[in-house]
């Protein structure tokens, strides 16, 4: 994201401050405004990568906005915010481009996920432009697991294949990881990879993302837009959660798979498609289909190579080389000087059951190497939820530095939060990562700590 430009177009002056900052933290070229009546102009003179507005600002109409920007063909993303959301105001939005609809108050970790998106979504406007291999970020999957082994060797002998695959797991076990893997292994790595999430689109609008629709096909549809399949297309089109897709859908997703033709929603001329599927669920998909809530030919057309990837607490084998990976990533990216674990870090993970799978591990280790005062990680920087002393294993409380004898949740919540400030120096963005919490949280939080005299 640095260097990217973002222009916020936002009334309130606490607010617009909080987002400067917080866009700049991430490494946004921030321009904001409070009156919107100019922002057309902004966007013609400065061109920024996306937009953030909020409905209500003064001197901007959202509708008319989006229009304008349709009929000027400039690129950028639009992300709306509002305080009293209208479902009829956000299928309009969407349908005129919007990338998002959000409603205040917007969690600043939805707006980071919004933004990155939004990046995204304009690298994926080109469907023909090939990627250099020199630029490609090389996709790693680390596992001593003999099982996943297996299903890596799987995925080398058919990557060149048109076959598609089908990837279930719990949530955090890497799916979409492997999804890259598998395009970035095939000979259609240089094309595009494009991801949609089945269960973050409604239906009405998810149709018009998959395969796109003709200016005039609704009320509303001022511009003809590009599915993703088209832009897919020579390429890589992965289907997030796919078990959630309505079942109207499902039966002309099926057709496209059989057909390899796409009609854009109020298209009269049905264009070819040559795209590679990978779908995956968290779900168990043949309980999906005898409940009724997913079509078996579309399962059977979709399955043709299956992979079904083991949680974490099954492959306790793959903690220790994880944690190593995780901790050299994080200590370049955040420049800490972090070595590894101590003994007891490790036992007090491998008794940790990990509901969360890798993803979670990913964000222990992450909090652990901005926490840790030394060149090893103690159990008292792991950061965790749900786990419990037990045996000679440390006593996560006792260990956390509160001091001698039982402390109250308060008194632990407000010692950590001090000890996480005191390692960002401050950052209350970097903090509320670390903790796993809003800033907006974090700042009631030292609020509340003020009225009481406690900072």
């Amino acid at each position: 994201m640095p260097g990217h430009r973002i222009f916020i177009i936002l009334e309130n002056p606490t607010e617009r401050m909080e987002y400067t900052r917080f866009f700049k933290d991430l490494g946004f070229l921030v321009d904001t405004t409070p009156d919107g009546s100019e922002a057309l102009s902004y966007l013609i003179e400065k061109k920024p990568d996306m937009v953030i507005a909020d409905i209500a600002t003064p001197g901007f109409s959202a509708i008319e906005f989006l229009k304008k920007v349709n009929e000027a063909k400039i690129l950028c993303q639009t992300i709306i915010l509002t305080a009293e959301p209208v479902v009829e105001h956000a299928v309009t939005l969407m349908k005129l481009g919007a990338l998002d609809y959000l409603i205040k108050p917007v969690e600043m970790e939805q707006l980071e996920l919004s933004a990155k998106r939004a990046l995204l979504v304009s690298k994926q406007k080109a469907p023909s432009k090939k990627v250099s291999s020199s630029r490609r970020k090389k996709v790693k999957i680390i596992t001593r697991y003999k099982g996943i082994q297996n299903l890596l060797t799987l995925v080398s002998r058919v990557a060149n294949s048109s076959a598609s695959v089908f990837i279930q797991g719990e949530s955090g076990t890497g799916k979409e990881l492997f999804a890259k893997y598998i395009h970035e292994k095939s000979d259609r790595c240089d094309r595009a990879f494009v991801a949609v999430n089945c269960a973050a689109l409604p239906e009405n609008l998810l149709e018009s993302e998959l395969f796109g629709h003709e200016k005039g096909a609704f009320t509303g549809a001022i511009y003809r837009k590009t599915g993703k399949f088209e832009l897919a297309h020579k390429g890589t089109l992965f289907l997030d959660e796919i078990t959630e897709m309505q079942f109207h859908l499902q039966a002309k997703l099926l057709r496209v798979l059989q057909e390899k033709v796409v009609d854009r929603v109020g298209g009269t001329e049905p264009f070819d498609v040559d795209v590679r599927v990978i779908t995956t669920t968290n779900r168990d998909a043949k309980e999906a289909v005898e409940k009724g809530d997913f079509r078996e030919d579309l399962f059977y057309r979709l399955n043709t190579i299956p992979i079904v990837i083991p949680p974490l607490r099954d492959r306790r084998g793959d903690l220790e080389i994880l944690c190593k990976f995780f901790i050299q990533k994080y200590c370049k990216i955040d420049g800490r000087h972090v070595k590894g674990l101590t003994s007891k870090a490790i036992s007090f993970l491998n008794h940790h059951p990990f509901p969360g799978n890798v993803r979670e591990l990913e964000n222990i280790i992450h909090r652990a190497v901005l926490l840790a005062d030394s060149d090893l990680i103690e159990p008292n920087d792991l950061l965790m939820d749900g786990v419990e002393s037990t045996g000679d294993l440390p006593d996560p409380v006792a260990d956390q530095g509160f001091g001698p004898g039982p402390s109250s949740l308060k008194d632990m919540e407000q010692k950590m939060i001090f000890k996480t400030l005191d390692q960002t120096e401050g950052n209350r963005t970097h903090a509320a990562k670390i903790l796993g919490i809003s800033v907006r949280t974090l700042r009631n939080k030292l609020n509340e700590y003020k009225e009481k005299k406690l900072i």
